[in-house]
This record gives C-alpha cells, sequence and structure tokens, in this order.
C-alpha cells in the first residue's frame, strides 16, 4: 500500500473516532439544554415527577390508595405525599411553598422540590430554571455518594420555621364512642366539650395563629385522616402542633389521674402499652382491607413518624402542658409525661402530644370532667402549656 493510501486510512480512522467521541458528546449537551419541562398548574411551576424518575434512573414506588411514593437513589430516599407542601428527605423534613399535586393521572411536584431532590441525590449537580425547562447541567462530575451538607445534623436554629398553626383533636366520635364510664358517660363527647373549649381560648389568646379543629360534630373520623388534616397546613416557613384530647380508662374503678403522652416505640410502661392500645382499637372501626395498612407501614412509619427533631419537641410540649395541667388542676394526681405508640401520633410531621384529660371509669373523676369548672381547668392548662411551648421555641428560632 502507497503512503498515500495509508495517509487516507488514517484519516478516515480519524475522522471516525472523532466522530463517535464529539457527536455524543453533543448530543449530552443538546439533552441537558434540552432539560425537563417544567408546567403551569394552577399558575405555578411543576415539573412532572416520571420526568426526573426516567431522566436519571431512580428507582420509585406509589402507593394509589394512600397517594403516597418514595424515590430511592443508592443511600438516599425521598418520600412525599399528594396534598402535602414537603417532602422527607433522607430523615430531614423539607418544607415546600406549595403541595406535591395529582394532574391528568401523574404526579408533579414544585420546582423547588425538584431540584431539591436533585440536590440530595446527586450533590454534584446544577439544576436551574431557563426557558421553561428545569436544566441539569451534566457537565459538573457526579458524586452520589458524597454525603448531602447537613443530612446527619438537627436543623439548626435558622433552619426552624414558626408556629403558624396549631390542629385540636377531639378524641372519637361518631361510631366510635371511645371509653364508657358509669351511667353510658360517653368519651367522645368530653373530648368535644373540651376540645371546642380549648379551641375557643387558643383563638382568643393567639390572634396570629390558625387554629383548627378535626372534628366540630358528633362524626367519625379515621385516625391517620386526623395527621393528614394537620400535615397539610405545613408549607415553606410554617410549622405547627397537633394536640389530641382523649379520657382514659382502666378495669380498675379506683385509678385516676390526667397525664400528657408522646409518640414513641419504647413504651413508659406497661400501663403506657395499655393506653395506647386501648385507643388504637378503633381500627376495628375503618373502612377497607387494607385499613391496618396505613399504620404497620414499615416505610412511612420510619419516614415521616420519628424524626429525632420532632420527637424531641414532642416531649418537650407534653411537658409544657403536664406541668401546665398540674398548676392547675390540685383535686386529681398528675401522672406525669408518658410515652406510647399511638397510631393518632404516628404521621405527625410536627410536635405532637395525645392528652390524657382523666379516667372517665373512676366516678369520682367522671364526674368532676362533666362539670364546666373542672373542664375549665383543663381547658387552661392545655391552652397555658401550648403558649408556654411555643414562648420558648420561638426564642430558638433566629429572626432573619
Amino acid at each position: 500500500m502507497t503512503k498515500s493510501g495509508q495517509s487516507a486510512i488514517k484519516t478516515s480512522y480519524i475522522k471516525i473516532i472523532i466522530f463517535f467521541i464529539i457527536i455524543p458528546a453533543l448530543f449530552d449537551v443538546a439533552s441537558a439544554a434540552k432539560g425537563v419541562p417544567v408546567i403551569k398548574i394552577g399558575g405555578r411551576d411543576y415539573i412532572p415527577l416520571y420526568s426526573i424518575i426516567e431522566e436519571f434512573n431512580i428507582e420509585n414506588s406509589f402507593d394509589v390508595t394512600f397517594q403516597k411514593g418514595r424515590l430511592y437513589y443508592k443511600s438516599h430516599y425521598v418520600v412525599y405525599k399528594t396534598g402535602y407542601s414537603l417532602l422527607v428527605v433522607d430523615n430531614r423534613i423539607v418544607r415546600l411553598d406549595n403541595p406535591v399535586i395529582r394532574w391528568r393521572g401523574g404526579i408533579y411536584i414544585p420546582v423547588e422540590g425538584a431540584v431539591i431532590i436533585i440536590d440530595s441525590f446527586f450533590s454534584g449537580m446544577n439544576a436551574q430554571i431557563s426557558a421553561s425547562r428545569l436544566i441539569i447541567d451534566k457537565k459538573i462530575p457526579f458524586r452520589p455518594d458524597k454525603p448531602v451538607p447537613g443530612d446527619e445534623k438537627l436543623p439548626s436554629a435558622s433552619e426552624k420555621d414558626r408556629i403558624g398553626f396549631i390542629i385540636v383533636d377531639p378524641g372519637h366520635g361518631g361510631k366510635d364512642p371511645g371509653a364508657i364510664g358509669k351511667g353510658g358517660l360517653q368519651e367522645k363527647g368530653l373530648t368535644l366539650q373540651i376540645s371546642k373549649r380549648v379551641e375557643r381560648m387558643l383563638k382568643s389568646r393567639l390572634k396570629d395563629i390558625k387554629i383548627k379543629a378535626t372534628r366540630n360534630s358528633d362524626v367519625f373520623i379515621e385516625l391517620a385522616e386526623r395527621t393528614d388534616i394537620a400535615n397539610r397546613e405545613l408549607k415553606k416557613g410554617i410549622n405547627g402542633l397537633f394536640v389530641s384530647i382523649h379520657v382514659n380508662a382502666s378495669i380498675s374503678s379506683k385509678i385516676s389521674g390526667f397525664e400528657t403522652y408522646f409518640l414513641s416505640q419504647n413504651p413508659t410502661n406497661e400501663e403506657a402499652r395499655k393506653t395506647a392500645a386501648l385507643e388504637n382499637n378503633v381500627i376495628i372501626l375503618e373502612r377497607g382491607k387494607d385499613a391496618k395498612k396505613k399504620y404497620d407501614d414499615v416505610d412511612l412509619i420510619e419516614a415521616l413518624m420519628m424524626t429525632t427533631q420532632i420527637q424531641r419537641e414532642s416531649a418537650l410540649l407534653a411537658e409544657s402542658i403536664q406541668k401546665s395541667l398540674e398548676k392547675n388542676i390540685k383535686g386529681f394526681r398528675s401522672r406525669g409525661v408518658q410515652r406510647a405508640d399511638f397510631f393518632v401520633l404516628r404521621g405527625a410531621l410536627m410536635p405532637a402530644v395525645l392528652v390524657e384529660v382523666g379516667f372517665i371509669t373512676n366516678s369520682r373523676e367522671a364526674s368532676f370532667l362533666k362539670r364546666a369548672d373542672h373542664q375549665e381547668k383543663i381547658v387552661k392548662g392545655i391552652c397555658d402549656g401550648i403558649i408556654d411551648f411555643i414562648n420558648e421555641y420561638n426564642k430558638t428560632i433566629i429572626k432573619k
């Protein structure tokens, strides 16, 4: 072969190599420039979740019944639920301006949520909005295993959001009477009376905070729906409190007193475990074969229930309420702050407590629980405790 022929073949090889190197690179740049579409829904910017999943080959699951989903990438995960203005990202709660929504058969994430997912899963990538698209800069090297700063820390004071709402939850209702005392006295009626008084007092004393009850009449509400009502109020810059009010019962008519619980899978003692079991029995009245699945869903419980920050703040709220009840109620014993696994508290993404205001099975205490003056002492105790907690909580927030 002549030198000119060899030169021509060599040139052809070089061109082929350049083609296979340059063309894919150009295609990759074009793909990156193309980005993920931003969709306007109700005047707000959203990203189709499916586009993110496809773009980055993210594992995912979605429970149609409970409208919640989970994304996985290596050691990272995100949990979301339609209607919630928040994501749980690697055991951190991240609040958003707008909720995750179901629209035209798909799941849509607010743009800021999509950016958070990308930043958390792939710490080396750059995401920005340009020409109605979410552009992902793929030129920055992937570092998917690099820890996201702050993943292992509790939120700092500057990251804490103000208390903007309080959900008052009267236990039981409708077809669920709760505990029943002598003469047919029902827990559901007492909890509604006391909760309405709590709601009124809080509204009169906390003008800049939204006060809302899970029920205002004798209706049945499933346990998971109660915290769902609360969680839907969460958004960027706004935190809340969930206070569930109940009346206790015992096989011994001699036992009396009041106590405040926060959520834990490790009950304080056997009595605390039994109290939780008694309150949790309401699930037998909930509809559908999947009713218990709402509370046995390990993935959801791990992601939503037990972040250290929520548990710590719930314990502080319980202590504040119990201390205030002790100041206001003198005729009955304080049974202290307790831990137990109450289903009604499991899904709360905010400080949450359950107050047992007395024993309906103790004839003397039951007679007091029906009295307006005693109810007023209970109400003042609960409200004073809530307000004391908020005042202390606000001291930990750095004003920006």
